[in-house]
């Protein structure tokens, strides 16, 4: 992160300014419960509003593999840019990745394990933020489209007295080549983000759809056969169609790009439900939470899916329509942009 700051400052040293405002955070007692991040967001809820994405970094460098999490919004953002970054092996940290992701290594950040729910994209998979890291206040709590990277490896001391500087000379970047990838995958998610006319978001309403797929399998089995997943199937199919027509305005942006950008901001935040969920009313995001009983693993759809965990037809049903409305709140917003 000092080392994309370092870049950042040698940019501005040219005359170049950036185009959004850059915050740099780096945040106080994230393993004593997110503390020092959670409580700038709960500070600073009006500003975040606006805020375009929130880049999350936390263990940086533990090996040679790339990894990847994000909402579904950015993650053909992250593989993009991956393109453009050399890696220490050659080639560019994309083709690297996508090695590692086939020889089953290179997951991802420490805190984005999956439950079940691999991203439907074809391509690298790109992982969903559960918890554990500093995403969690902008993305569930706030609404704030959200990534998280880091490059890892055989990380057996992780937490120990053996995770210090020795062992990392020794064994993560002896060399540290993968630093210098870091900061510069770092660096272009903050430059291409803050200098884009057009914010690069793309909208997953087909990501919904293969949720509420799996859900519907996994109600049946569960022998909640009176949840209706009606609702929220057309609304999910509402916001795919949506997108698909916003998509061919952020390809060619004519007239009031400003507004656009604004649309698509808050089609994100469009996500967030301010009850929260059940038992649980800080995390709001109807789409990506950190599962009650999974630690730092991403459960999809939470509040319908932990329903018919409990198999509580009630609850999921009565989560179902919060669900519906807040995926057409999403469209209509999208339906919105001029």
């Amino acid at each position: 992160m000092l080392e994309t700051v370092h870049g950042v400052g040698a940019l501005l040293k040219t005359g170049w300014k950036p185009k959004r405002t850059i915050v740099f955070g780096s945040w106080d007692a994230e393993e004593y419960g997110l503390m020092g991040s959670t409580e700038w967001v709960e500070q600073h809820p009006q500003e975040l509003q606006h805020a375009a994405a929130y880049f999350n970094m936390d263990v940086g460098v533990a090996g040679p593999d790339f990894g990847a999490s994000a909402v579904p919004a950015l993650k053909e953002f992250i593989r993009d840019l991956t393109h453009e970054v050399p890696s220490p092996k050659g080639g560019s940290v994309y083709d690297q990745w996508k090695t590692s992701q086939k020889e089953g290594r290179g997951r991802g950040g420490r805190r984005s394990e999956q439950r079940d729910h691999p991203d439907t994209n074809e391509d690298v998979n790109v992982g969903d933020l559960g918890s554990g890291s500093d995403y969690t206040p902008f993305i569930q709590h706030i609404g704030v489209p959200s990534a998280d990277i880091g490059s890892t490896g055989p990380y057996g001391v992780y937490h120990s007295v053996f995770d210090n500087y020795a062992w990392f000379v020794m064994n993560a970047d002896p060399t540290f080549v993968y630093l210098q990838q870091q900061a510069r995958v770092f660096g272009l998610e903050v430059l291409h983000m803050a200098d884009t006319d057009v914010l690069h978001y793309e909208l997953y309403g087909r990501e919904i759809q293969s949720y509420l797929t799996k859900a519907q399998d996994r109600a049946k089995e569960a022998g909640l056969q009176s949840v209706s997943f009606t609702a929220a199937e057309t609304a999910a199919k509402r916001l795919t169609q949506a997108g698909a027509a916003v998509k061919a305005k952020q390809l060619a942006p004519t007239g009031d790009m400003r507004g656009l950008n604004e649309k698509l901001r808050a089609t994100e935040a469009a996500l967030i439900y301010e009850p929260g969920l059940p038992r649980r009313p800080w995390f709001k995001h109807v789409i990506f939470d950190p599962g009650e009983y999974t630690g730092y693993a991403a459960v999809v759809i939470p509040g319908v899916n932990e329903g018919i965990d409990a198999n509580d037809a009630p609850r999921t049903t009565q989560q179902m329509q919060i669900l519906a409305t807040a995926l057409n709140h999403a469209a209509e917003v999208l339906e919105s942009a001029k």
